[in-house]
């Protein structure tokens, strides 16, 4: 596994070759490794603060008041935005950390290298719609936290359903082009796959 990070290390802008399943799973899996260690990071000092708050509701069994305490705790600590600033700055890290490696993925299955403006621009509209919502975020916070208390059910976000289905859509293109099998025989982009 170390093999195959340190190789397309070397080559993050090197759209050239072809890469065997293997290298780009392994690669793709430290990839994923580090957005968990990154989301994680970001996460945990603001959690303590929400648990905290969360715990010192005075009747623990009143599930609406501890869900009500926790919400008011992330917004005072400003986590959902966090999360949004985090996923955004992830997805930019991610583009300059697969595109190569996809594209080479791409070449092996004899796919071209245009494939890659797919999920690529999923993956800019995902991170567009990210950024429009931080100044609604605190507000549909508040408003949940408001129906919660007041007994109801918070209204469904359509719109953040959506961009959610955006970015998984990203995933399983990636996915995808990576379950293609490789072409066995020399094809336009190299001889054949490079198995790290």
């Amino acid at each position: 596994m170390i093999a195959a990070i340190g190789y397309n290390l070397k080559r993050l802008f090197d759209f050239k070759g072809r890469d065997g399943r293997g290298v780009f799973w392994r690669y793709f899996l430290f990839v994923v490794f580090l957005n968990i260690a990154v989301i994680i990071g970001a996460t945990i000092p603001g959690l303590m603060g929400v648990f905290a708050e969360a715990s010192a509701v005075a009747d623990p069994s009143n599930t609406v008041a501890v869900e009500a305490a926790a919400l008011d705790a992330m917004m005072e600590q400003g986590l959902p935005a966090t999360l949004v600033r985090t996923g955004i700055w992830l997805g930019i890290l991610n583009i300059v950390l697969m595109a190569a490696a996809l594209v080479r993925r791409a070449h092996d299955s004899g796919l071209p290298g245009l494939v890659l403006a797919i999920p690529l621009g999923l993956q800019l509209v995902w991170m567009y719609f990210s950024y429009r919502q931080l100044d609604g975020l605190s507000e549909t916070l508040r408003d949940a936290v408001a129906t919660t208390q007041a007994g109801g059910e918070p209204e469904v976000q359509a719109g953040m359903i959506a961009q959610d289905l955006i970015g998984w859509m990203v995933v399983l293109i990636i996915v995808a082009i990576g379950l293609i099998k490789s072409q066995q025989t020399p094809n336009q982009y190299a001889d054949g796959p490079t198995n790290v």
